[in-house]
């Protein structure tokens, strides 16, 4: 979206709400500032801005992102292994993310029917989950492209 229609569609947004109570005007510019910020998302995810002009507003609602899949994500200090309990895969995905010192990664993804054929082991901790290792995941840019695709 160029900066000349960006502009645009923030002025007849302004003129819009001018004297609406709901209106909060937080800076001269804050119109142009959302729109970008609008405009960015839409690019990366290959959506359109709305540009319509809705007196009312828009409820608080940008973009719909198509992909409605649940997600879980499993946060481990050493993720060697996606671990769900046995008998808890619930979600449609699973990501495997590493905490280290602060630091927090996506190390991957796999499908929550796949984490249930998974083989089971117990880590120790006398509770049977199954596993996957990080290694054998899916890629977090294969889970990226995917919400991309769906959002066509």
């Amino acid at each position: 979206m160029l900066q000349g229609e960006i502009f645009e569609i923030a002025q007849q947004r302004s003129d819009t709400h001018k004297g609406h109570a709901s209106q909060r005007v937080l800076s001269e510019d804050y119109n142009i500032v959302g729109i970008s910020g609008e405009a960015a998302f839409a690019e990366v995810f290959s959506l359109e801005v709305d540009k319509s002009i809705k007196p009312s507003g828009d409820n608080g609602i940008d973009f719909l992102l198509p992909l409605y899949f649940t997600i879980d994500v499993k946060t481990a200090k050493k993720a060697y292994n996606l671990l769900l309990e046995e008998g808890k895969v619930l979600s449609d995905i699973y990501v495997l993310a590493d905490y280290n010192g602060g630091d927090t990664f996506l190390v991957g993804w796999e499908w929550g029917k796949i984490l249930k054929q998974a083989p089971t082991k117990d880590f120790g901790y006398g509770v049977i989950n199954h596993y996957i290792a990080s290694e054998e995941l899916r890629p977090m840019r294969e889970l990226y492209n995917k919400s991309l695709n769906y959002s066509h």
